[in-house]
């Protein structure tokens, strides 16, 4: 079975953004995240981008064709040790228009010098954010289960770029935590709400609304958890409350003095005893006339402090 993971990243892999904007976003996130500028001596430079997932490279493939035209070769590398694999590389080597290419990629900038963090120019509107973060996520996402501890991050190769990103999540009123983990930087984000809410800015629209399904479903048991909780509670101090004031009128019978007290005393003290279970409300429904909870209080406190005046006196 797919892991969410799999599954969100699937979803993204067929998204494609309408905007030309959009795409140049996403693109430069993805090329930031699993791309290598290198150069090689005479044989000129190198644009090298490494995914493991087969349908991120093949989405990184059509957003270079459909935003540029320039020659690359896809190559499927397995790995051996220490991770096993397939991964799927995509080269871009020199050629005529290249450092242009990499210049609007927000690879390079305009002196020609590495762009270390996907450039504000190409992050500007809204919706270049979104797609921004929809390419960090391919490229280096993790998110748990629905029904799991809630947990989703992406990691950096370095704290500045984990920043940036992190500037972005804030525009979108999202706050992820940060730290370092293994030599990478990570941004990260623990509660449910967050985590549904970025999955909807990324467009992974099938696990946002899984999120969505799953808080529902565990509000909806934590407040019958709470309910059951307050009934029992509930219950216990009925139970500990009767069988106190069963105690008091034993302790007036025994004493001599219960059918000395005031008939609506006794009535009340009759009642408890024949109905353990019954709560005060029911007991003032069951005099004649019927009379309020707060009554029915009134009396049991007068008994118990002729009981209290009892023991005092003895």
């Amino acid at each position: 079975m797919s892991s969410p993971v799999h599954k969100v990243k699937d979803e993204l892999s067929h998204l494609q953004p309408s905007r030309r904007c959009c795409k140049l976003a996403e693109l430069s996130a993805l090329a930031h995240m699993d791309g290598t500028y290198t150069i090689r001596g005479h044989m000129g430079h190198l644009l090298v981008t490494e995914s493991s997932s087969a349908s991120t490279a093949r989405k990184l493939y059509t957003l270079v064709h459909s935003l540029f035209n320039v020659e690359t070769s896809v190559v499927k590398v397995s790995r051996s040790s220490p991770r096993r694999g397939n991964v799927y590389r995509i080269e871009i080597p020199d050629q005529p228009g290249f450092h242009q290419f990499l210049n609007e990629l927000g690879v390079l900038d305009s002196s020609l010098s590495p762009e270390p963090v996907v450039p504000r120019r190409l992050t500007r509107n809204d919706c270049c954010a979104a797609a921004a973060l929809r390419g960090a996520f391919l490229g280096g996402g993790y998110v748990s289960e629905p029904f799991g501890p809630a947990d989703l991050e992406i990691s950096f190769s370095t704290k500045e770029a984990c920043q940036a990103f992190g500037e972005l999540f804030g525009r979108r009123s999202l706050e992820p935590g940060m730290r370092s983990r293994r030599n990478q930087w990570v941004l990260y984000l623990k509660k449910r709400q967050d985590i549904s809410a970025f999955l909807a800015i990324i467009g992974a629209y099938s696990m946002h609304l899984a999120w969505e399904s799953q808080t529902i479903l565990n509000s909806t048991k934590n407040e019958v958890n709470r309910l059951v909780n307050c009934d029992s509670a509930n219950a216990r101090r009925l139970a500990e409350a009767s069988l106190r004031q069963r105690e008091m009128v034993e302790r007036l019978t025994e004493a001599g003095i219960l059918d000395d007290l005031d008939p609506l005393l006794q009535g009340v003290a009759r009642l408890r005893i024949s109905y353990p279970q019954a709560s005060l409300a029911e007991l003032g429904g069951f005099m004649d006339p019927p009379v309020s909870k707060a009554v029915i209080q009134g009396r049991m406190r007068r008994m118990e402090e002729l009981l209290a005046q009892i023991d005092y006196g003895s």
